[in-house]
């Protein structure tokens, strides 16, 4: 499916929006007004995997360096991504 009409899009099912290759746009006559994306569940193991594996990536980076190479474009995140950090936030959070 290539685009969704807007009336079509009153009618479609949860499953049948499941079901979309990716991004679909929503269409009013020849005007694009939205895009519809299904929202796909994610797999508990690949995230764990990606999470260690950016981890060690980080592990031997400079963090001022970085800082540093990115002031030139403005604000950045200056959030601790890290997993310790994130389960710090968290227990904080209880």
């Amino acid at each position: 499916m290539n685009h969704i009409s807007i009336r079509d899009l009153q009618k479609i099912s949860s499953e049948s929006i499941a079901a979309l290759e990716g991004p679909t746009p929503v269409k009013s006559g020849d005007r694009t007004v939205g895009i519809l994306v299904p929202l796909k569940p994610s797999d508990p193991d690949r995230l764990v995997k990606i999470l260690r594996e950016t981890e060690a990536l980080a592990a031997g980076r400079d963090a001022a360096a970085d800082d540093a190479a990115l002031a030139e474009f403005g604000d950045v995140d200056p959030i601790d991504w890290s997993d310790d950090a994130v389960r710090h936030i968290q227990n904080q959070a209880r």
